[in-house]
């Protein structure tokens, strides 16, 4: 009786074992489709309300370089301004241009954006002020520090309050799994709870002994991290 025990005991550590290789070295993972973040039709929203301008954050944040460039007279030279209702047309171009006049109504003394770069630690704005000129500006930025917003009086930032340690709350995992006890050759079933703090880690542990008690443990411990920076 005792050696058809052994034997049982001896293929049920096989199966788990072979199980255990099974999924850690030949399951293959399930292919993740790539999300799909722009594939949406866009909605056109009108309000009833008129538009206003936020608030510019309390600090200035002047350009590093500005870079003025000339105006391009020899395009100018054929065009025939037309008063036509309630727009402004552009005529004797390739294709006729028509603005409103509510266009030129809206903030007229803030300049347009015609091109926005941004590269790591600098935002490029390119801007067609009231006079017709256009203008490069180049702004450092450090979102780690700071949020930045652009309004009609220009760029302003304000400094962006990162969490401190003692604002981070203490998390807690809970896993539940199985596995084999090598000492007494039987399979078990385990359970496992953590809660950490920023250098301590407070656990608990319960396997349970399917074929043999000898292999049930029930353990509490505490842990502190030694180690500096991440």
């Amino acid at each position: 009786m005792s050696s058809i025990k052994k034997y049982l005991e001896i293929i049920i550590l096989i199966i788990i074992l072979g199980f255990i290789t099974w999924y850690i070295l030949i399951r293959k993972e399930p292919v993740v489709e790539p999300l799909i973040r722009y594939k949406y039709k866009t909605d056109t929203i009108y309000a009833d309300t008129i538009y206003i301008p936020g608030k510019p954050y309390p600090i200035k944040t002047p350009p590093k370089t500005i870079t003025i460039y000339e105006v391009n007279n020899a395009a100018l030279d054929s065009l025939i301004i037309i008063i036509s209702q309630d727009s402004i047309i552009i005529s004797d171009l390739k294709f006729q241009i028509a603005i409103h006049e509510n266009y030129l109504k809206q903030f007229p003394s803030n300049p347009k954006l015609i091109q926005l770069g941004l590269h790591r630690d600098t935002l490029s704005l390119g801007l067609l002020n009231i006079g017709g000129f256009v203008s490069e500006y180049n702004f450092p930025i450090y979102l780690n520090e700071f949020r930045y917003k652009w309004t009609v009086k220009g760029m302003s930032h304000e400094t962006y309050q990162l969490p401190t340690l003692e604002e981070h709350k203490p998390f807690a995992h809970y896993f539940v799994g199985g596995g084999v006890d090598l000492l007494y050759l039987s399979p078990i079933v385990s359970g496992k709870i953590e809660k950490s703090w920023t250098r301590i880690r407070l656990y608990g542990t319960a396997d349970v002994g399917l074929l043999k008690k000898e292999a049930s443990s029930i353990k509490l411990g505490i842990d502190y991290r030694i180690n500096g920076k991440n």
